[in-house]
């Protein structure tokens, strides 16, 4: 019968373990993805502030921006609370979901003008502010 018991404790255990592991691997992975997010920006400051020749490049990261703000609701799921991301996140759903889809909205405006050629500087100013509306609320620093 002890033998049983220890098998369950540790079975218990490994389960946790798992868990904890998962929930760490998830906090490493959205950490990860918004550090993509901010090389994106950066390699498009640089390029529109004339501080590098690639301009040919401002669609590629615009587009790469966009596609990752696309995943960025699916970064905060329930149950995914810790990191840098503050409480508030899942305390206020509805608020944090408007500030995501309004940075969603700046990325594919700052897309469409990359491939456009025209209004760049000003969509990079909006999806500068959109990071900053989340961050100021909702990231610890």
């Amino acid at each position: 019968m002890r033998t049983k018991g220890k098998s369950v404790c540790a079975a218990v255990v490994c389960v946790l373990a798992l868990a904890v592991g998962a929930s760490e691997g998830a906090l490493k992975y959205r950490a990860n993805t918004m550090e993509a997010i901010g090389g994106h920006m950066k390699a498009i400051a640089g390029i529109v502030r004339g501080e590098v020749p690639h301009t040919d490049h401002l669609p590629l990261h615009a587009g790469a921006l966009a596609d990752l703000a696309e995943a960025v609701p699916s970064l905060f799921a329930e149950g995914s609370e810790g990191g840098d991301a503050l409480p508030a996140v899942w305390e206020e759903p509805e608020d944090f979901q408007a500030k995501v889809d309004a940075f969603r909205e700046a990325t594919a405006n700052l897309k469409a003008a990359a491939a456009a050629g025209e209004g760049v500087r000003q969509a990079l100013g909006a999806v500068g502010q959109a990071c900053k509306g989340c961050h100021d609320k909702y990231r610890a620093e």
